[in-house]
This record gives structure tokens, sequence and C-alpha cells, in this order.
């Protein structure tokens, strides 16, 4: 065999090595529940969003039930 085909065989098993490896590390990997899928409520009669604020962890609402500008439109 002359020495460019023992190379191209080495890099093609150098390749497909990591390839496996690459696939054995990710199908062991758990995905954990994100802050999205925990739970949903919703507002109660006479509640409002006051705010809205946005942490590392996620994003805050901040209820209340007090309007302070209401305006009619008759």
């Amino acid at each position: 065999m002359t020495l460019g085909v023992l190379l191209m065989a080495y890099v093609a098993a150098l390749y497909l090595l990591g390839m496996w490896l690459l696939l054995r590390s990710l199908q062991g990997q758990q995905t954990a529940a994100t802050a999205g899928t925990e739970g949903r409520f919703a507002l109660k009669e006479g509640q409002t969003i006051v705010g809205v604020g946005e942490t590392p962890v996620g994003l805050d609402f901040y209820l209340g039930d007090s309007v302070m500008e209401e305006n009619s439109y008759d």
C-alpha cells in the first residue's frame, strides 16, 4: 500500500472514532424540564398584569388588582 492510501485510511478511522464518541456522549445526556413546562396559571377575576421583569432564571409577572386609569369609550 502506498503512503497516501494509509493516510486516508488513518484519517477515515479517526473521523469514525470521533463520530462514535460524539454519538455516545449525546445519548447519555438527560434533558431537564424548563421553566415553561412547569405549569400554567390563570388570572382571577379583577386581576391584571402590572409588570413583567426579566431575571436570569426567566420572566417574572407582577400581578395586581388596582386599575390606575380607566378609560370609557362609549
